[in-house]
């Protein structure tokens, strides 16, 4: 082996490494255990001047998701929006689909996610969303 080969491989063992990591690191590192579900990854897609705001939830531990308490995407200003859409595609509650209908002007700040008795962080920073043509999802709280 000479020396180029032996630095593309090192160059190719670094690149995997940080893809593993990118993929398998969690959407929130610290979340809100009271909330019983964690974030798996957020969608974004833009419907003129409105975008949908999807959030897929896994469950944590035992306890599902409590229906008699409302759930809430709380924007920057304090507001909260009921959930637009609910799906689940399993019988025990493993895994919950919400999507908020949620305006342009109202995506310029953090959102987070009022549910059970907890707070889920969808969204850190402040400013516009990344501009996009299609869906876009996100595995991590910054975007």
């Amino acid at each position: 082996m000479n020396r180029r080969t032996k630095l593309l491989a090192v160059c190719l063992v670094i690149s995997l490494v940080f893809a593993g990591w990118t993929w398998t690191r969690p959407y929130e590192w610290s979340h809100d255990a009271k909330a019983r579900y964690h974030i798996a990854y957020a969608s974004l897609d833009k419907d003129r001047s409105y975008y949908w705001v999807g959030v897929h939830l896994e469950r944590d531990g035992r306890e599902e998701h409590d229906f008699h308490k409302p759930v809430a995407l709380v924007l920057a200003d304090g507001r909260e929006l009921e959930p637009a859409e609910f799906s689940n595609t399993e019988e025990d509650f493993q895994s919950i689909d919400y999507r908020f209908w949620v305006e342009e002007k109202d995506m310029t700040g953090p959102l987070r996610m009022k549910l059970n008795d907890g707070t889920l962080t969808i969204r850190k920073k402040s400013g516009p969303p990344p501009v996009i043509d299609s869906i876009r999802y996100f595995n991590t709280a910054n975007w």
